[in-house]
């Protein structure tokens, strides 16, 4: 029975590193959206689409491996918990990179036009923001963090949502001001808010990682 706990203990924690890795994937991805963004870069943005076909291929290889660890382990209480977990963060992280990439199409379709830099200042601020509460919350994750340090990473999505709100109500104004701003301006609204569902997929996170630890399923929106 050690032996068999212990087995399955090892795939759990194999599963995570997995996690990690798809995280890790995803986040730089994020970075890398952040920085074509910032320097309005064509060539770096078609690298984000077409590297997201990795992100794809991680999440279906590691869906599989949860798959095959229920079949084949039967884990149970935080081992199951955990693998659990796991398959649903395949499809968060996943999602995640779809961000990063949806943002790097509009910047290729933008083609060599530059967006505004006041906007781009404040999209930045919020986009930084989420990418740290999700690489936070990943490293809870993986180190099996207790409900504390969960919900200490994602006290900053409150202040994000407010940031979207606060960039929606400053651009829609310069839209109103300025009809011929409305096609970038909604672009730029679409970018923020791509950036803000980063943060609460980092709450979902985090909220896995408490389920794991005490089985309890919180609510932190």
């Amino acid at each position: 029975m050690t032996d068999s706990l212990t087995l399955v203990q090892k795939q759990r924690a194999h599963l995570q590193e997995a996690v990690d890795a798809l995280g890790q994937l995803a986040l730089t991805a994020l970075r890398h959206s952040v920085d074509c963004l910032e320097q309005h870069d064509p060539a770096l943005a078609a690298r984000i689409v077409a590297d997201d076909a990795e992100i794809n291929q991680q999440r279906r290889l590691l869906e599989q491996e949860c798959l095959v660890t229920l079949a084949a382990y039967k884990p149970a209480g935080a081992d199951l918990r955990a693998v659990g977990a796991c398959m649903e963060l395949a499809s968060e992280l996943e999602r995640i990179g779809d961000y990063a990439a949806d943002i790097a199409r509009l910047l290729v379709k933008r083609g060599e036009t530059p967006f505004p830099a006041e906007p781009v200042a404040a999209i930045t601020a919020l986009a930084n923001t989420a990418i740290n509460m999700l690489e936070t919350t990943l490293q809870v994750f993986a180190d099996n963090g207790d409900e504390a340090r969960a919900r200490a990473a994602v006290a900053a999505e409150e202040q994000v949502d407010r940031d979207e709100h606060a960039f929606i109500e400053q651009v829609l104004e310069r839209m109103r001001e300025d009809p011929e701003f409305a096609v970038t301006g909604t672009q730029l609204l679409w970018i923020a808010h791509n950036y803000e569902r980063v943060a609460d997929r980092a709450t979902n996170v985090a909220e896995r990682a408490i389920y794991v630890a005490s089985g309890k399923t919180p609510d932190l929106d």
